[in-house]
């Protein structure tokens, strides 16, 4: 889904800035609050959407104003639980690593402790636990030909992928223009077999899981088509495309309705439904602010015990890019059109269908997921404002009504620098800035309309991610750097939270560029019960550590095959499992011996 955009921010080059305390002042420049409302009906909602469109479109339609090239082709990116029979007597195991307890989130690889769970080659590859074994191997249609993600519940599991519909055209296959296309199949794992498929055009965000129930955020565009311009008529470019922007305004403005509806396929036993999300559960944002978003969140529901339904939609007229959740709540977030703010749009969830409950935006931009967090009815938000050059956390509450208003906040955090890493725990938070050195800030957010720093930790290097492993205890992965902030390899440090934050331990790998963690959280692995720690660096091997209480330790490392590159490794009993797009290894967690190498096939 979204695993590149964090690679692209830990490898930017930073503005030159300054260090300083950080304000303990609530005025941190908080933006204005907002909320969606619901249109009058379906004339409302087109008349509007028309207007927003016309006011977007160019001469290229929707596009950046690029055309596009043979060469620039985008690729494809990558209730209670039910157990399953043979997981009621599973081995101890772990799991995603999720943000949330209890909110599982969708990954390259699943297990239920009996049996592991992933898509390659073109077909989902079941492996008995106890045999290490493929003991299934289930094909797939064409569209799931690189990973995909997976999400699981008992004998019945959801295999999701976004790709992008190609087309013929004289100058040879190009990108149909407008969209990409979610593909989701409803397995069962059982008796492995496709039980229906849900298509839709539009991206996955991301989605969330509690209990057997998962919730989908897909984000689409108007489905418009607009004729290419004519480079080859005589014409001066700049009247070309003049001419080209007002021929796309006035196709928008006769665009019907459906264009803008956001649709899916469901197909169960062969037979084919299409839906539209229908005009009552549409909202937009109240304010005129964002007179030109186009774009629509939309929410599906399906509950891995019964099937896909027929998805319960709810959808709002926002972009997003990022999602977080909880047990009681989904959040997406997304900038605002030619604005420098977040917004956040809060949907209840429970039984039945998602609800859209708030709405608020705070002054910034996130990270990741990793930079929210709810807590007893508040909402804490850590971002960094670009224009300021500062970090601030952001605490929100609903006002009883449909917006998210700011009660308290923590700015003046790393003035000069940006956010490299946030986790947040219970009453505490934990933010990390860099430019050239790593200030380890350590908040206290028991009062959230006083929220205060117990402490900064300045270090060289940064940590990109953040991970509790015990009671006062934060375990840090990133990079080292000298003194003007050059990278100098991978960097894992233990810090002793209680207070002010002091390092305890830390192991430096100067020969290894970087760890997977740094753009992909669900790639690390902690096993609590024995220290267990598992890094897969970016030269494709997975970096076996123990971490205890004092210290962190290299226990050595795990290579497959074939320079295979390890993307997930987890804990089943006593083993250690990788897995590459080669196959999966089986190792000794203890001693690192290997005891079995199951290849991939088709």
């Amino acid at each position: 889904m979204r695993r590149a955009l964090t690679a692209v921010l830990g490898a930017s080059v930073l503005l030159a800035g300054c260090q300083s305390a950080p304000d303990r002042s609530s005025q941190s420049g908080e933006a204005p609050p907002m909320r969606l409302v619901s249109y009058s009906g379906c004339d409302e909602l087109l008349e509007s959407l028309r207007a927003s469109a016309a006011a977007r479109v160019g001469p290229y339609g929707f596009d950046s104003g690029i055309p596009y090239l043979l060469n620039d082709l985008p690729a494809a990116a990558a209730g209670p639980v039910q157990k399953s029979a043979t997981a009621a007597n599973a081995a101890p195991h772990s799991g995603t690593n999720v943000h949330e307890a209890g909110v599982d989130e969708p990954d390259l690889v699943k297990t239920d402790g009996s049996r592991v769970y992933t898509v390659a080659e073109g077909r989902l590859q079941i492996i008995d636990a106890a045999s290490r074994k493929v003991v299934h191997r289930l094909k797939l249609p064409e569209e799931f030909q690189g990973s995909a993600d997976l999400l699981v519940s008992g004998d019945r599991a959801l295999v999701m992928q976004t790709g992008f519909p190609y087309t013929a055209k004289p100058a040879g296959i190009l990108p149909a223009r407008g969209s990409s296309m979610l593909n989701v199949l409803y397995v069962d794992l059982a008796r492995p077999r496709i039980l229906g498929r849900l298509k839709a055009e539009g991206t996955l965000v991301d989605a969330r899981q509690v209990g057997s129930v998962a919730r989908l955020v897909l984000r689409t565009s108007p489905d418009i088509d607009f004729p290419d311009l004519d480079w080859g008529r005589p014409g001066r470019p700049e009247r070309k495309e003049k001419r080209a922007e007002e021929r796309n305004r006035a196709i928008v403005r006769k665009a019907p309705l459906e264009a803008f509806q956001p649709r899916y396929d469901i197909t169960v036993d062969g037979r084919r439904t299409t839906h539209r999300v229908p005009c009552e559960r549409i909202s937009r944002p109240r304010d005129s602010a964002d007179s030109r978003e186009i774009n629509m969140l939309t929410v599906l529901t399906v509950d891995l015990a019964r099937g896909f339904g027929d998805g319960a939609p709810v959808s709002a007229v926002a972009d997003g890019d990022t999602v977080y959740g909880t047990g009681r709540s989904l959040y997406v977030t997304g900038s605002s059109w030619g604005r420098p703010v977040t917004r956040i749009h809060r949907f209840a969830i429970g039984d039945g269908a998602p609800r859209y409950a708030a709405s608020g935006q705070v002054r910034g931009r996130l990270l990741n997921q990793y930079s929210m967090s709810e807590h007893e009815g508040h909402l804490r938000v850590a971002v960094t404002d670009d224009d300021a050059q500062v970090a601030t956390v952001h605490v929100l509450k609903a006002d009883g009504g449909p917006a998210l208003r700011e009660v308290g906040s923590l700015t003046g955090l790393g003035r000069g620098e940006q956010i490299y890493a946030v986790r947040f725990a219970g009453t505490r938070g934990y933010v990390v800035t860099f430019r050239q050195v790593d200030p380890l800030y350590v908040l206290d957010l028991a009062h959230p309309r006083r929220p205060r720093s117990l402490g900064e930790l300045k270090i060289t290097g940064y940590s990109a991610y953040l991970h509790p492993t015990a009671e006062g205890r934060l375990l840090g992965v990133g990079r080292e750097a000298d003194a003007k902030g050059r990278p100098l390899g991978a960097q894992i440090s233990l810090f002793d939270v209680t207070g002010s934050p002091r390092r305890l331990s830390r192991l430096h790998l100067p020969k290894v560029y970087d760890t997977q963690v740094s753009y992909d959280q669900h790639a690390f692995l902690h096993w609590p019960r024995t220290g267990l720690t598992v890094l897969p660096d970016t030269g494709g091997k997975a970096l076996v550590l123990s971490v205890t209480d004092t210290a962190i330790t290299r226990k050595g490392s795990v290579g497959h095959p074939r320079d295979g590159q390890i993307q997930r490794s987890l804990v089943i009993g006593d083993a250690l499992w990788t897995i590459s797009p080669e196959g999966a290894k089986v190792n000794d967690a203890a001693t690192l011996a290997q005891r079995s190498w199951i290849r991939w096939s088709r």
